[in-house]
């Protein structure tokens, strides 16, 4: 499988003081003779734990305490065994056992200090978010969902626990955005200095021509007469060209290639994949020109650069789009927020204007007073959600309720257009690159605080792990 399985973690809740070391508490009846109390404990503390048919291997050891839960030694080994797995089918060395065990460990209290801040901040995954991505995961793999559940169990891993960990990913990195990446700012200086530092670095887009072509065929064995009175008939098509007969009219009327009942079109093509002779044609044309008479093989030719995009130029489809956003909070939680949203959608398809439920409604202070106005976005500018929910939008329509990493939204999309971005995507490309580097130190810093103010206690030495 392409998708690496998510490491299964899962802990006991400890109702008990952290202080406490014992595994089994025994309580009394409420009435009960006080003699035969005391003859029935005393009776169990002199039986052996063997006598009981109990090993001490099957004692559930807590190796650490983490605030108000715990992690057990057979958590550990399952955790442990669950690695080893995936690095084998990965051709991974693994780890001497010992140092796998300290470092296993450490990973779990570090993800058990981050579930424990979700219950606090009352972050949900709904049900269908979470088997989205569960369905995305199989798409990607080239499987069905039953597929899917099949290749996970062979792993060792059962498929509701798959889902689990599936559902404490997103709520992660949930987690992560509204602690730490909404914190980040990228300043026009650090993108300067980005681009001046990686100039060779900024991708640029394969070439792709837009094109459209008409052929006046030469057979291979004419003669130069025939020739003259080809090229002479192409150079005509050229001329009405010029006086206004549109280049698809044209095609038509007088192309001998298969095409010409389409308008001589060729559609979208990478430079690698166009003859040569096309590319270099066209190469100092602007788009809607039309080239100068090409011979080839197959005979003459004259071609119509109709659109460019790739390599230094790229053209981009923007969406310019509205935004009411709400954030589940401790008081409201995600049902709460979908239904006000909900309200207030209903309200807009009743004839409120959108732009003033924004104002009335919308917690995204940077855009509320505009209205919820966005401005023109751009592909990669927002969450992948919300792009894919603005892209399927008619101009004027109104969302049904989105959920994103920032939280609950209502889109409306105002417009479309195209414009060349080039200078923009290179500085978007290196804010995104900038932005990804401040986010990995702070939440690298981010963990170190939240692990620093928690309560953990090693029960298990690391050399008795």
């Amino acid at each position: 499988m392409k998708d690496s399985l998510p490491p299964r973690l899962h802990y006991k809740s400890m109702a008990t003081s952290p202080n406490r070391d014992e595994f089994v508490q025994l309580a009394p009846p409420l009435h009960t003779d006080k003699q035969k109390l005391l003859v029935v404990i005393v009776l169990f503390l002199l039986v052996g734990v063997s006598d009981l048919g109990m090993s001490s291997d099957s004692i559930d050891r807590v190796v650490a305490v983490v605030n108000q839960d715990i992690i057990t030694e057979s958590e550990l080994r399952q955790e442990v065994a669950q690695t080893q797995r995936e690095l084998r089918a990965k051709g991974q060395a693994i780890p001497p056992l010992a140092d796998l065990k300290v470092n296993l460990l450490e990973s779990m209290i570090v993800h058990l200090i981050q579930i424990q801040r979700i219950e606090f901040l009352n972050i949900k995954v709904a049900d269908e978010m979470v088997m989205a991505v569960v369905n995305d995961i199989a798409r990607n793999n080239q499987l069905s969902l039953t597929q899917l559940q099949v290749e996970i169990e062979r792993s060792g891993l059962g498929f509701e626990e798959y889902v689990e960990d599936i559902r404490d990913q997103i709520a992660i990195r949930r987690l992560v955005n509204q602690e730490v990446a909404r914190k980040i700012t990228v300043t026009d200086q650090e993108i300067d200095e980005f681009l001046i530092q990686n100039r060779d670095t900024l991708p640029k887009r394969p070439t792709e021509l837009d094109l459209a072509h008409i052929l006046i065929a030469v057979p291979a064995d004419a003669i130069e007469e025939d020739i003259a009175i080809r090229e002479n008939r192409i150079r005509r098509i050229q001329d009405e060209i010029s006086d206004g007969l549109a280049f698809s009219d044209a095609a038509m009327l007088y192309s001998d290639s298969p095409d010409g009942p389409e308008g001589g079109r060729l559609g979208w093509r990478l430079n690698a994949d166009l003859p040569a002779l096309f590319v270099t044609a066209v190469s100092e044309l602007e788009v809607g020109m039309v080239s100068s008479v090409i011979r080839s093989p197959r005979g003459f030719h004259i071609v119509q650069l109709l659109n460019r995009r790739g390599g230094e130029e790229n053209l981009v489809e923007q969406s310019r789009v509205r935004h009411i956003l709400l954030v589940p909070n401790v008081v409201s939680g995600e049902t709460q927020i979908r239904q006000r949203l909900e309200r207030i959608r209903q309200r807009i398809l009743a004839g409120a204007p959108f732009s003033e439920m924004a104002k009335l409604h919308s917690q995204d202070q940077q855009s509320r007073a505009r209205g919820g106005d966005l401005g023109w976005l751009s592909p990669g500018d927002r969450d992948g959600e919300f792009e894919k929910v603005a892209s399927e939008l008619a101009v004027g329509e109104i969302s049904t309720v989105v959920q994103t990493g920032a939280g609950f939204h209502l889109l409306q999309l105002d417009a479309r257009r195209t414009r060349n971005m080039s200078a923009r995507i290179k500085r978007s490309h290196a804010r995104q690159q900038v932005r990804t580097r401040k986010v990995n130190e702070k939440y690298e810093e981010w963990l170190g605080e939240i692990r620093d103010i928690a309560y953990i206690e090693y029960r298990v030495a690391q050399d008795d792990l």
